[in-house]
């Protein structure tokens, strides 16, 4: 049998999840590490004249994507987490007749907020797009921040 009282096991998860969520920062990644050498690489060689701004457009593209799926990544964990913990409270509140739902109002709501939330996904995506200069890097830049290699 276990003398740790339950209150101190409750928050020992909270802080774990919560400790889980700070910790793995993106600059520990070879991928990040590469592109970051890549784009103070491409920006010395554009200063010095040997080359085009290319180089450092396309290093910073990825380290701006990488940054951007690395904490849309923390972003959706946390998300879930309260989801999740929000879901638990309602079932309670529900379960002992503290609340009474009107799931129509709900949904109506939910379909409602959706529709505005991909709008301004959109909208995003759009200021992304045309403010890295080079979509392909940012993108997998984005993919490989979300994974976190």
């Amino acid at each position: 049998m276990s003398t740790v009282p339950a209150q101190a096991h409750k928050s020992g998860f909270l802080a774990k999840t919560l400790g889980t969520l700070a910790s793995d920062p993106p600059w520990a990644a070879k991928s990040f590490l590469a592109a970051g050498a890549t784009t103070v690489a491409g920006f010395g060689a554009w200063l010095s004249d040997m080359m085009s701004p290319a180089l450092a457009r396309g290093g910073a593209s990825f380290l701006g994507g990488f940054l951007l799926g690395w904490a849309f990544r923390k972003t959706v964990k946390l998300a879930l987490i309260i989801a999740a913990s929000l879901l638990l409270l309602i079932a309670i509140l529900k379960t002992t007749g503290w609340i009474h739902l009107d799931w129509t109002l709900i949904q109506a709501d939910a379909t409602r907020t959706l529709d505005w939330a991909r709008g301004k996904a959109q909208g995003f995506k759009e200021v992304l797009t045309g403010y890295l200069p080079a979509a392909g890097a940012a993108g997998a830049g984005a993919i490989f921040g979300f994974r976190k290699k």
